[in-house]
């Protein structure tokens, strides 16, 4: 199964020419010569919404981030709250089961989540790696820890964080399972609808979809990095070295949602 972006990216390329063909021709599009410089949320907005999976925003961005070729933004990404972080308070009081404590690692308080990012059809192969290498280098100095989900609903295994040199540990949730609603054609997990219509009531979801479906979907899988000086990247590692795990490879059988 392709991801989703690579996909839309195929399609674009195929439509995307004016009376002069492939206009994005003209651009220099070395890789050495790419910038990477924050950007406002208009144009990180235009290319989540064309690209990306879930085809809207995060309901929170701290940070956005675009590579640019010849002056043309060529891919963004953006940064956000680990919503898990909060829980961590809840979960040792033992008002929250199951929740997560990232206290345990040394991770709360340090952690950025990457929670969107995508490239457009005509940016450079290695467009991708250096927009997050790079952002990450941007970030305020107390983000340590930088985290990100992966869907394989939408065919994502990680392999552009794997070509960051991520760390992979899986999923983490004890339970193998989600709840997930099937929308035109689309995977929507509790936050990623959150963020869409504001709640997962399923009265409020099907008076808006009256096709919607509910499925069992894999939960997601984690990548982990971090920054900062040798000794501060040495300790998050080791705190998460029992978890790491191989990188997952995409002729391995994936299964997509429900089973």
């Amino acid at each position: 199964m392709k991801a989703h972006q690579k996909l839309i990216r195929e399609r674009k390329a195929s439509e995307d020419n004016d009376l002069f063909g492939q206009w994005w021709e003209s651009i220099d599009r070395s890789i050495d010569k790419a910038e990477v410089k924050e950007i406002d949320r208009a144009t990180c907005e235009a290319i989540i919404l064309e690209y990306e999976w879930l085809g809207c925003m995060p309901a929170v961005v701290w940070h956005m981030y675009g590579i640019f070729f010849d002056g043309h933004c060529g891919g963004v990404v953006c940064y956000g709250p680990e919503y898990s972080e909060n829980s961590g308070a809840t979960v040792r009081s033992g008002k929250l089961k199951g929740g997560a404590d990232w206290s345990r690692y040394g991770f709360e308080g340090k952690m950025v989540l990457l929670s969107r990012g995508a490239c457009v059809h005509w940016a450079h192969p290695h467009a991708g790696s250096k927009l997050i290498r790079r952002s990450m280098d941007l970030l305020p100095k107390k983000y340590e820890v930088v985290t990100a989900t992966t869907d394989w609903a939408a065919g994502e295994i990680g392999t552009i964080y794997q070509a960051c040199g991520f760390h992979y540990v899986g999923a983490m949730r004890k339970v193998a399972y989600r709840d997930g609603w099937l929308i035109n054609g689309k995977l929507y997990g509790s936050r990623s609808l959150r963020s869409k219509i504001g709640c997962t009531r399923w009265e409020t979801i099907k008076a808006r979809y009256p096709d919607v479906q509910k499925v069992k979907q894999h939960s997601k899988h984690r990548y982990f990095a971090f920054r900062g000086g040798q000794l501060v990247k040495k300790r998050h590692s080791k705190a998460i070295n029992h978890m790491i795990k191989p990188y997952p490879k995409r002729n391995e059988n994936i299964n997509t949602h429900s089973l």
